[in-house]
């Protein structure tokens, strides 16, 4: 593809572009347009990075916002000043507000103005406190509350507002998404919000069902799906990221059919004689030439199509990515093995994929693969292919992506492996059905016995899988093939792999 005036590959590299009166592009290498935002001339990842006035900045947290062209993190920070002034500053408290450019907390403090309109923090029973305004109309900090634009009187101290209304935080909750609230009272101390309800986390769950949230028993099918327990130490929050919540991505191929005249229909066009063969506008022989995508080649030993060229499958010295063929002798002292869609990997780079998408990085330290997406460890953790903001730091970084077959050496390919659909997933095992025992070098297949269960004792490693959709495994991992587009394909690459045509 075309930047401007330059060539460049959307597979490793970002197009960026900026029109300030004429216009200016430039080529951010090294990070795919699949992942990739445009902050001014300049590439970023935004799930690491941040856009501050077209300035990239590391996140410093999962929350970060932009405070001018610096980022900082909302959790423990505040951003304070006038316009154009602003600063950062350590947030000590969930209860700091900015009163100019220093934070105060405002359940016992309040900011208030004094001559010549300068904003100063006093203690909440100061007498500077005792007024402030609501819109409009005044009103006392310690007997009144302002919501929504309406002065309501405190029923008790710790009161607090829920649309127009006050509430006491203790005896109450105040529940559902903005500006659709309801106001409940509290069935006891320890209920807490699940959508327009409230629950007991120690009794039941909050289960999503049909884009609502709702109270389930604990001990429910629905809670049993979704609730993580306690000594499972990947696990975020109260969802158990082992079960597959996505989509299905099929990639189609091309299907030419015979006229009903008799003609026999090509990618070349008609031809009156059904005896002969045509790749793409040539005639060839299939007994000695294979066509690749519409391009005849002489047939090589076990000979196989990469995209429109052909290649032996038997040299080591090749190798087929996505379409794409590659040699690997002369590849500057470095080896080159594996594939990343269509790109070779390198020592310097990393390759993290998902059932849609596989991306080429720039190796980092402290940044690890969730899916096809590169994180940054102390931002975010990673299980079952989902990512959660981290909670702690830990050492070690959990990874969790989908294995390409074609990335696997010739003794792992060609020895027993098994190929199946995914019945169910579970926090700890995947049941597979339709199952076949595979063994490449002998070129042979055989059935197993239903059900066919794959033990996960970490389950946040595996990747995110989706029920009703073919992968192959042993007895540690789950494959996908990204080369082909049907089974049988892979069964076929697979056999010619390890047994010869």
């Amino acid at each position: 593809m075309c930047c401007g005036g330059q060539a460049f590959n959307p597979e490793e590299g970002t197009c960026c572009e900026v029109d300030n009166g004429h216009n200016k592009t430039a080529v951010t290498k090294g990070l795919s347009q699949k992942v990739s935002s445009c902050c001014g001339l300049k590439a970023y990842n935004k799930l690491n990075d941040i856009c501050c006035e077209s300035n990239v900045a590391a996140k410093p947290g999962p929350n970060a916002k932009c405070c001018g062209k610096v980022a900082f993190d909302v959790e423990k920070q505040l951003c304070c000043g006038p316009k154009g002034l602003k600063e950062v500053v350590p947030k000590t408290s969930t209860e700091h507000r900015c009163c100019g450019d220093k934070p105060f907390n405002h359940r016992n403090q309040c900011c208030c103005t004094v001559p010549p309109e300068r904003l100063k923090i006093e203690s909440i029973n100061s007498s500077c406190c005792q007024s402030a305004f609501c819109g409009e109309k005044p009103y006392k900090i310690s007997s009144e509350l302002c919501c929504d634009s309406t002065v309501v009187n405190k029923t008790v101290p710790d009161a607090s507002c829920c649309g127009k209304v006050a509430f006491d935080i203790h005896t109450h909750l105040c529940c559902g998404p903005h500006n659709n609230k309801t106001f409940l009272q509290k069935d006891s101390s320890g209920h807490v919000c699940c959508g327009h309800k409230q629950y007991d986390p120690k009794t039941e769950c909050c289960y999503e069902m049909n884009g609502s949230l709702e109270p389930k028993q604990i001990n429910s099918s629905s809670c049993k799906k979704d609730l993580c327990t306690s000594e499972r130490r990947h696990c975020f929050g109260q969802t158990s990221y082992c079960l597959a919540q996505s989509g299905v991505l099929f990639r189609k191929g091309t299907l030419y059919k015979y006229r009903d005249d008799g003609e026999v229909c090509s990618a070349g066009g008609t031809h009156p004689s059904p005896e002969q063969h045509y790749c793409g506008t040539e005639l060839y022989l299939p007994e000695e030439d294979i066509c690749c995508h519409g391009h005849r080649h002489a047939k090589n030993g076990n000979s196989h199509c990469c995209g429109g060229e052909a290649y032996n499958i038997s040299d080591l010295k090749k190798k087929c990515c996505a379409g794409r063929l590659y040699n690997l002798t002369g590849q500057s002292g470095e080896k080159y093995y594996n594939c990343c869609g269509s790109l070779l990997q390198t020592t310097e780079s990393v390759c993290c994929s998902s059932e849609f998408n596989e991306v080429l990085y720039s190796k980092k330290s402290g940044f690890g693969c969730c899916g096809h997406q590169y994180f940054n460890a102390s931002l975010w953790s990673c299980c079952a292919g989902r990512l959660s903001p981290a909670k702690n730091q830990n050492k070690s970084i959990n990874e969790s992506k989908l294995l390409s077959i074609n990335n696997l050496n010739e003794s792992d390919l060609c020895n027993k492996m098994q190929i199946g659909t995914v019945d169910s997933v579970s926090l700890y095992s995947i049941v597979f059905r339709d199952v076949l025992d595979i063994h490449g070098r002998n070129a042979t297949m055989t059935h197993l016995a239903l059900p066919h269960i794959l033990e996960t004792p970490d389950c946040c490693s595996f990747p995110k899988l989706t029920p009703g959709k073919i992968y192959f495994f042993d007895g540690k991992n789950v494959f996908a093939d990204f080369n082909h587009d049907s089974v049988l394909q892979s069964l076929y690459f697979i056999f010619s792999k390890c047994y010869g045509p």
